[in-house]
């Protein structure tokens, strides 16, 4: 990590960032000793210790057993608990809220889906807010707060929706209303920088700092972690990717990714040339043995291997995350890596954080700010 201190003229900041850098070294890291922390950050031990008793005494990390070198004190290794804090994750899709519980680490506990009119916004706002609060009343232990994930753009400061197109609204001021009704300090973002801060805090990504996401699915989209002062606050930033040129599904010449690409357009694909398909996973299933299927997912993935060289060539970071439908499993995977040219094979994964998908990168938006920004910004 060897990412330096601050000290200093402003004591108070520094001691923020010093806990939020021994945070997310014992995520990424942990379990470690109070000298190895020192040793990594460049922190003296008294500082170290300073940060690790204050979290000890609230129980978001804990000591292990102590570990004898032969030479020298014993080692007393600390780690992160899971279960010390919990986090509440929304997701708003077109026809249903997703609504559920994490701990500390991205596990899923519980969740909840219904169906919601996405018209009616004072509704579905409300609703929202009383799972989300019915949801942190059945958390085992204290709750950091709510993290929204909802599609179109965002004004993660404002906690607002912009434009969402496919639910009809502007200007909806998401983390006011269900800050109101909950009490709980909310985080809303788009889709993809939830899901790419959920794979750096829980998954592929985690330690990682160049790191690409992209999305296919019924839109194309990309959420890339750059410097944090040049972007957003957490360093992600998101845009799309669908204007791209790919080979069509039909190998009838090119057009842009948004409109052959999607799973709106590779299942009309599947339709036209005859499959009874009614769903993506139906077309995987088919993929076990008929040619027509196998045919048509061997085109998404050329799509995806082209849409990866391009952006690779463009930004060269070192992990591509394919979500969504772009490498529906390890199969697929494989397949657009023989597929691609210019960008490391190795460099392509799937997401590997666990449970539900949208749960855990909704709630990930709070898990994240609470590691990044130290607990002193938190009610913990």
């Amino acid at each position: 990590m060897n990412q330096p201190a601050l000290s200093g003229t402003q004591p108070r900041q520094a001691r923020q960032a010093n806990t939020a850098a021994v945070l997310q070294l014992l995520v990424q890291r942990g379990p470690l000793a109070r000298a190895d922390i020192a040793k990594e950050l460049s922190l003296n031990h008294g500082s170290v210790s300073r940060i690790i008793e204050p979290l000890l005494s609230v129980g978001i990390v804990r000591e292990l057993v102590e570990q004898s070198t032969g030479v020298g004190r014993p080692r007393v290794p600390v780690e992160l608990d899971p279960s010390s804090r919990y986090a509440v994750g929304v997701h708003f899709g077109l026809e249903r809220i997703t609504v559920g519980l994490t701990d500390l680490v991205g596990h899923c506990l519980r969740a909840h889906t219904e169906n919601h009119d996405p018209a009616d916004r004072i509704g579905t706002l409300w609703r929202a807010a009383e799972l989300a609060a019915e949801m942190a009343g059945c958390a085992p232990g204290p709750v950091l707060g709510i993290g929204v994930a909802v599609g179109g753009e965002v004004d993660r400061a404002a906690g607002r929706v912009v434009r969402n197109d496919v639910l009809g609204w502007v200007d909806v001021r998401v983390a006011d209303r269900l800050r109101e009704r909950t009490g709980f300090d909310v985080v809303v973002d788009g889709n993809v920088c939830a899901l790419l801060g959920a794979e750096l805090t829980f998954g592929a990504g985690l330690g990682q700092h160049s790191v690409l996401y992209l999305f296919v699915g019924n839109v194309a989209e990309m959420g890339f972690l750059g410097r944090p002062r040049a972007t957003g606050p957490d360093g992600i930033v998101q845009g799309s990717f669908g204007r791209i040129l790919v080979p069509d599904l039909t190998g009838g010449g090119y057009a842009r990714l948004g409109e052959c690409g999607t799973d709106v357009a590779l299942l009309a694909a599947a339709r036209s040339a005859g499959l009874a398909v009614t769903s993506l996973t139906d077309l995987i299933r088919l993929a076990e043995a008929d040619p027509i299927a196998i045919g048509l997912l061997e085109a998404r993935s050329a799509q995806v291997a082209a849409v990866a060289d391009t952006v690779y060539d463009l930004m060269r970071p070192r992990l591509i995350i394919l979500g969504g439908s772009g490498a529906p499993s390890d199969r697929w995977l494989e397949v657009v890596r023989d597929r691609v040219e210019t960008t490391p094979p190795e460099a392509l994964v799937r997401p590997r954080s666990t449970g539900n998908t949208l749960v855990t990168a909704a709630a990930g938006l709070v898990v994240r700010a609470f590691f990044t920004t130290g607990s002193a910004e938190w009610n913990v």
